[in-house]
């Protein structure tokens, strides 16, 4: 399925690109999505705002080889999704009759399903916690458990505000590169 976004391209060369790109790498883009998210219709918009955002980026996708487009692509779908969800989760404004009429009708499924998962990536990650260096799991558990502001990190490790960002970044790479060593061990 090609986007209707590509379809409007006025230059024939950058619409014949983009068309040969999307069904190259329609499946890899869906499947990134995917794996963030799961609801059909979130996975439809986010692969469309994918190809809106890569459209600005023609002349960067031709200059670059097929394994840094490929990554380049991915990048985009993964922090497209991230980013679509981060802000479709942000609180709308509505009244409370709204919030309590829509209350009845939400999906309750998928919550057991949902609890089994974060069990298992809840004991992936016990298993790897004790093979991380300590700043990490300083930092990881601040953040993410404790609920530490980004500054109060920064000043417990002595280390300046702007960089305490990076340090998370490093730390959840560690996290992410110790768990995938765990899956393939116990799969």
């Amino acid at each position: 399925m090609i986007p209707y976004c590509i379809l409007i391209i006025e230059d024939d060369d950058d619409r014949a690109f983009m068309t040969e790109l999307v069904k190259a790498y329609e499946r890899i883009i869906y499947s990134t999505i995917r794996k963030i998210t799961t609801n059909c219709w979130d996975v439809d918009e986010i692969y469309q705002i994918t190809w809106v955002r890569l459209i600005d980026k023609i002349s960067l996708l031709q200059s670059q080889g097929r394994n840094q487009r490929v990554n380049y692509l991915i990048s985009t779908a993964h922090n497209t999704a991230l980013n679509y969800l981060r802000d479709s989760k942000r609180p709308k404004e509505s009244s409370y009759e709204d919030y309590m009429d829509a209350s009845d009708y939400r999906n309750t499924d998928n919550l057991a399903e949902l609890h089994l998962v974060k069990e298992e990536e809840l004991a992936q990650l016990s298993r790897v916690w004790s093979k991380l260096d300590e700043r990490s799991k300083y930092i990881l558990e601040g953040y993410y458990i404790l609920e530490k502001p980004m500054d109060e990190l920064a000043q417990d490790l002595g280390i300046k505000p702007g960089s305490i960002r990076m340090a998370l970044t490093r730390a959840r790479k560690a996290a992410y590169g110790l768990l995938e060593e765990d899956q393939k061990t116990h799969k």
